[in-house]
């Protein structure tokens, strides 16, 4: 082997040069306005409410696209963005297309940490069956607007985890998925005010669900912070209307001494909030729908 890369030495110099040159011709050249276009219109046939728009697009090697400043819409309101990226690369992996199958692996920067995994068309067709596994690290959830809207309160933190999905596009709530999330230092609104408390600082959150049959299971949740530390499972029965899901949801909640520091001068409050403490933990139930939740202390 030494020996033949000695005495063609001069020719593999040129095709080296050549696969450079047209590397470097192809970059330059690539034409990623017309790419663009046909990416936006390709994600507008696939008979969602949504819409993408795309900053530019280029090659990366050895068969990837980056995509930079790309975004997901709502179609009938352009202004409300579902997902806005910095940069998007998607790699396809050439084996799966020898099975009829489609995998495509990414990775994204965005809302001040980054996304990778897979998705996998398990026909050759991206409308039909797919799964899809995403680790998220570092995200800055309060910068992701439309989860406000999606869930009616605002929830801040620093998230990571890891989220597994299996279903169809033309029933995305009859999937079945898992994931397993963490949230640190941030803050939440609650459903409804405990005490005078609006919203709950927290230094970690740990959250498992599963979906399954249009039902999430939330089988864990477990909240630590400065004024309490509390526990919440049950399932959430998935509508359309997303705002119209069911609650079905116990939990416990036990109280810090910074917690009644915090609520004031609400003495008649406290004291009921108190006689209801058993074993220094509060039951409760949360239960109604995710636009008009209720709550119960029992």
């Amino acid at each position: 082997m030494r020996q033949f890369i000695s005495r063609n030495k001069r020719w593999l110099g040129y095709i080296s040069y050549c696969i450079i040159l047209a590397i470097g011709f192809l970059y330059c050249r690539f034409p990623s306005d017309a790419l663009r276009d046909y990416l936006q219109a390709r994600a507008s046939n696939f008979n969602t409410p949504l819409f993408l728009s795309i900053e530019r697009v280029r090659p990366w090697p050895p068969f990837g696209l980056r995509l930079g400043q790309a975004q997901v819409s709502l179609q009938h309101k352009p202004a409300r963005k579902v997902f806005g990226a910095e940069s998007l690369l998607i790699s396809p992996e050439p084996w799966s297309f020898f099975r009829g199958q489609g995998k495509y692996r990414f990775e994204c920067l965005a809302y001040g940490g980054n996304l990778s995994g897979y998705i996998h068309f398990r026909k050759s067709s991206t409308s039909g069956p797919f799964d899809a596994e995403i680790e998220l690290k570092g995200i800055r959830i309060g910068t992701y607007g439309y989860l406000k809207d999606l869930i009616g309160r605002k929830v801040d933190g620093i998230l990571s985890g890891t989220v597994y999905y299996s279903g169809e596009q033309t029933d995305l709530m009859g999937g079945n998925g898992e994931a397993s999330l963490r949230l640190l230092d941030g803050r939440v609104e609650l459903l409804l005010p405990i005490l005078s408390l609006q919203s709950i600082d927290f230094n970690d959150v740990k959250m498992d669900m599963v979906l399954k049959k249009q039902e999430i299971s939330l089988t864990r949740l477990e909240l630590e912070g400065p004024q309490m530390k509390s526990t919440l499972s049950g399932t959430v029965s998935l509508k359309e209307d997303f705002a119209k899901s069911t609650l079905d949801l116990k939990g416990s909640l036990e109280p810090f001494a910074s917690l009644f520091k915090d609520a004031g001068g609400l003495q008649n409050t406290l004291r009921l909030f108190k006689r209801g403490l058993r074993r220094g933990t509060l039951a409760f139930v949360i239960y109604g729908t995710i636009g008009e939740p209720k709550i119960k202390f029992t």
